[in-house]
């Protein structure tokens, strides 16, 4: 497979100071049914996720528990990897920061950018956020708090070895001229141009404080600060910097939390100009997660258990209301009520209603056997133009929109069953041809659904492949024709509810 028909897309990793939580669902998941959707096309996907652990608040986290630091990472990447199974996630690799993989591409990439001369040794002094593990200037803070955990913001003085970011702020705004959704969406790219117009500062790439990290290579007694140490994961699993590792990068999409966009955006393709890698493609920026309009937090007493959610009410119902209900890109309120409506109207009664209505007339009127005539051509025309607006929403990530039409195919299937009125037709032996028609349209239909929503619920759409009498080898392959699909001869079964609602 030619490379351009490689994707390489990347979720931010996760520090292990806590378990998972709603936040990181919302990002696992829409990362998910992006990467599903590509190799539903035919693409070579890689599939990244991971977790941070050489940061401060492991340490802090492992000593509450008396624990060794390496032994707590290690408890909680076991955490971590079952909460991805509870996804259903398509994930290619779990990256670790304490892996020895991990130090060889950080030491390589922090010694070029060494030797280009973009890293120098400094004083620093300023105010710190623990929680972020980054220094801000007083003028970002509020009334000396950080404006993301808005918890008190620390004075610190150190010597540390700095990156010359300062020096990069032509090359980005270059950057962001070339690739007009590097950030996006646009309402962060605007932020990130706004910072490169007030000018960047150097910022601080080391510690000398503690041990737990990533040695400099020309100097042992400093680690790596964090982001030189997390942001180098994307390149780690590629296999930098052994050859080959230009097979999947530059990465296609790094999807991540808006709280650490400046670093993404900006300070990430800066490290890479300096070391002479090149930059990712597109860093999309998703929103906050709320409940009852608030910020999800333990201070609060809000947080959503996405665990306790899957085991509740499924985890069909928890990926399609996170795609179907939070714009992507965009803050999003979560509960479980409207999860489940959203469960019960859409999944339950439309779509799972069109398929159960479509099988158990097809076992009636023809024996479960799909007849073998032509697709309805009066209907081959909205079918496709669904799809081609599907296709084109998910190629922009907005899920949210893949997801709406999906819904506006099972609304034209269900309206075509009232239209043309089957259990009618089946009462005229002069309309046996115009029946078997609709039979095959239909379950048509509801198969070109499969492949819409297999982003989001894969397993069910598995099921619903297996009930219409395709067998499927691997990964569902679908460009997006109606052509492609064709059912007719096969053996389907009816079955319950695809889909049984969660409602009393």
């Amino acid at each position: 497979m030619s490379k351009d028909q490689n994707f390489y897309i990347t979720t931010a990793i996760a520090y292990v100071n806590a378990k998972p939580h709603m936040g990181h669902a919302l990002e696992e998941i829409a990362t998910d049914a992006i990467a599903r959707f590509n190799r539903m096309r035919g693409k070579n996907v890689f599939f990244l996720t991971g977790l941070d652990e050489h940061s401060a608040n492991a340490e802090k986290a492992a000593k509450a528990q008396n624990k060794d630091t390496q032994a707590y990472c290690d408890g909680m990447a076991d955490v971590y990897r079952g909460f991805y199974k509870a996804l259903d996630l398509s994930n290619d690799d779990v990256i670790r920061t304490s892996e020895p993989r991990h130090e060889a591409a950080v030491t390589e990439l922090l010694q070029r950018s060494y030797d280009s001369g973009a890293i120098y040794l400094g004083k620093y002094s300023g105010y710190y956020c623990d929680s972020c593990e980054a220094y801000y200037p007083e003028k970002d803070l509020n009334e000396g708090r950080c404006p993301v955990h808005n918890t008190e913001a620390k004075w610190l003085e150190e010597e540390n070895y700095f990156f010359k970011w300062s020096d990069f702020t032509e090359r980005l705004k270059e950057l962001y001229t070339e690739r007009p959704n590097f950030p996006a969406p646009a309402g962060f790219r605007n932020e990130m141009t706004a910072l490169l117009d007030r000018g960047l500062e150097d910022i601080s790439i080391s510690r000398s404080t503690t041990q737990w990290g990533i040695p400099l290579p020309w100097d042992s007694k400093h680690v790596a600060y964090v982001w030189y140490d997390a942001l180098t994961n994307y390149l780690t699993a590629t296999g930098f910097p052994k050859d080959g590792y230009q097979e999947f990068w530059p990465a296609d999409v790094h999807v991540i939390g808006k709280d650490i966009t400046r670093f993404h955006a900006l300070l990430w393709p800066a490290m890479l100009m300096s070391a002479g890698v090149e930059v990712p493609k597109q860093v999309f920026v998703h929103g906050f997660l709320t409940t009852g309009g608030e910020k999800m937090s333990k201070t609060l007493g809000n947080i959503v258990d996405p665990i306790e959610i899957i085991e509740q009410y499924g985890l069909e119902a928890l990926r399609y209301a996170l795609l179907k209900d939070v714009k992507f890109g965009a803050d999003g309120d979560f509960s479980a009520e409207s999860m489940v409506g959203r469960h019960d109207t859409d999944l339950a009664n439309n779509f799972g209603n069109l398929v159960n209505r479509t099988l158990s007339m097809l076992k009636k009127y023809r024996g479960g056997t799909v007849p073998e005539v032509s697709f309805d051509s009066d209907l081959a025309d909205e079918v496709q133009r669904i799809l081609d607006a599907y296709y084109k929403s998910m190629d922009d990530l907005d899920l949210q929109e893949g997801m709406n039409l999906a819904m506006r195919m099972a609304d034209l299937g269900n309206g075509y069953i009232v239209r043309t009125e089957p259990w009618a037709l089946a009462k005229n032996e002069e309309q046996a041809s115009r029946l078997d028609t609709v039979m095959r349209s239909l379950v048509d239909i509801i198969v070109v659904l499969g492949y819409m929503l297999y982003p989001a619920v894969p397993a069910k759409s598995l099921e619903l492949f297996r009930r219409c009498g395709i067998q499927m080898n691997g990964v569902p392959q679908f460009k997006g024709s109606l052509t492609e699909v064709d059912t007719r001869n096969n053996t389907t079964e009816a079955g319950g509810p695809l889909f049984p609602r969660i409602a009393e």
